[in-house]
């Protein structure tokens, strides 16, 4: 099974079980809350997920070509070289795209709460920024 969907088969499964009795609020809430949940696993599957998927099969195809470029004749490297610079070219935007993420998992795994605290502070710094964004172009445009 596919690491990025068992989140989401988890979440199915548990909307699954939710039973049903005599008053139906609660279990309406519980539905909502878990449908919302799906909702946004389904969102980033969509979107980092397969992007990280796409990036990966890009990187293994320049570490293939790699591997290809140390043998054959010099056509054949030629030929390797192109590749790797065309599949270069084809993994950088998906790179980027995966590249906070990546960098926000590193380091969740290495310092939890310092993750935890860099996280917000760069996204209160980007909140900032967008809430005043323009005041300082007028500031900017001053000049």
């Amino acid at each position: 099974m596919n690491p990025y969907l068992r989140p989401i088969n988890n979440v199915v499964r548990q909307m699954k079980a939710v039973p049903f009795p005599f008053p139906y609020v609660p279990q309406l809430v519980h539905l909502i809350v878990l449908t919302t949940v799906l909702l946004l696993f389904a969102g980033l599957f969509i979107t980092i997920g397969l992007i990280s998927q796409i990036a990966g099969v890009f990187r293994g195809l320049i570490l293939d070509a790699q591997k290809h470029l140390r043998e054959g004749s010099a056509v054949e490297r030629s030929a390797q070289a192109v590749s790797i610079g065309i599949f270069s070219l084809l993994f950088v935007p998906f790179w980027l795209v995966q590249l906070p993420f990546s960098l926000i998992g590193s380091l969740w795994s290495s310092h939890r709460l310092g993750a935890l605290l860099t996280t917000a502070v760069l996204l209160s710094i980007i909140y900032a920024i967008t809430l005043y964004s323009p005041y300082l172009v007028q500031f900017l445009h001053s000049f």
